[in-house]
């Protein structure tokens, strides 16, 4: 009995936490880093003033902790959406519009990462770079590498083709309108990688 309250404790906190980082979300990317109101982010989420201190101690670690969780929910569609495809052109291509699509659907968050990527912080740059560590790793190793076996690529060195991938995804990605879609196409973006790794 103990046992199970302690899971429910766990997961109403967890719970918690997910809604405090979505209206966290909203509201840098509405207001931007400096201007965004921790209050505002705790009422927006259904919770009383203070309350988001019982989950981050200030809004430096509370943006850290979203650029975080954004960057496995990234990874995690990403993957999803590439695993199925056999072939690493394709994976590669399927890499854009996964990347693109999950702009769409998260455009706070997408936003925000944008902002932070973008900005004058030094410190929060770095926080970005070590969070998508994993992304570079999985384009250099299920993307690039088999591309390069299979003598579908030219013989670069997978990591450092990893990061210029990544540096094009983002930087095309964050090219939004009003409506926050997507300027360019991903498919175009993806034509124009190929081009640059093919034999």
């Amino acid at each position: 009995m103990v046992r199970i309250k302690q899971e429910e404790r766990l997961h109403i906190m967890g719970q918690t936490r997910q809604r405090l980082l979505d209206a966290a979300a909203e509201e840098f990317a509405r207001a931007g880093y400096p201007d965004a109101n921790i209050n505002t982010i705790s009422t927006v989420a259904g919770y009383a003033k203070g309350t988001i201190y019982n989950y981050f101690p200030s809004k430096r670690a509370l943006l850290l902790a979203l650029v975080d969780a954004t960057a496995r929910q990234h990874l995690d569609f990403i993957r999803d959406q590439v695993r199925p495809e056999p072939e690493p052109a394709r994976r590669l291509i399927r890499f854009y519009q996964a990347g693109f699509e999950f702009v769409t659907r998260n455009l706070p968050q997408a936003r925000v990462l944008f902002n932070t990527i973008y900005g004058s912080d030094e410190q929060f740059k770095s926080h970005v770079f070590k969070a998508y560590q994993p992304m570079f790793k999985y384009v250099a190793d299920e993307i690039l590498a088999p591309g390069i076996d299979q003598r579908m690529f030219q013989p670069v060195e997978p990591s450092s083709m990893a990061m210029l991938l990544m540096t094009i995804y983002l930087g095309t990605a964050s090219q939004l309108d009003a409506l926050g879609h997507p300027r360019l196409d991903p498919l175009q973006v993806a034509a124009l990688a190929l081009n640059g790794l093919s034999r």
